[in-house]
């Protein structure tokens, strides 16, 4: 196995590992990964108001269908909201709940301790440096700022 196929390897079961943790770890919540996903968005995004469904695919890198049905099965549960955009007449945001933000919150506190443990081997140090290393190989696929 060359460098090459080593690496690639690695990342993939890691993500598996995490992706597994994750799935479980939310499971307990109630929460599918991809709810999740949508969920950590609006609350990572800097806008009281909300998101647009676009910029909610943008973040998630779903279709426009898959990202509708995504907004109408956590509007249904009662964890978003879409108001209409005070910017754009024919635009609407999607707005956390007071439920979907404590939702989210407990979740990620949950996920962030399932995906520690699958990172335990590693230190701080070389926690920084695979993150420095993925994030510049992400870097000419995906748009700067994700990870911040």
């Amino acid at each position: 196995m060359d460098d090459t196929e080593a690496l690639t390897t690695a990342v993939i079961r890691l993500a598996r590992h995490l992706e597994i943790a994750r799935r479980e770890t939310l499971a307990t919540r109630g929460i599918e990964v991809f709810e999740y996903d949508v969920l950590v968005a609006l609350r990572e995004a800097d806008r009281p108001g909300g998101l647009s469904p676009g910029a909610l695919i943008a973040a998630t890198q779903v279709t426009s269908g898959t990202m509708t049905n995504r907004i109408d099965r956590l509007a249904r549960r009662g964890l978003v909201t879409r108001e209409p955009d005070p910017d754009d007449r024919r635009g609407v945001l999607v707005r956390l709940t007071t439920t979907g933000r404590r939702k989210v919150d407990q979740a990620r506190g949950d996920v962030r301790k399932a995906e520690a443990r699958v990172l335990g081997g590693l230190g701080p140090r070389k926690r920084a440096q695979l993150t420095a290393a993925l994030t510049e190989a992400l870097g000419a696929f995906e748009p700067s700022g994700w990870g911040d």
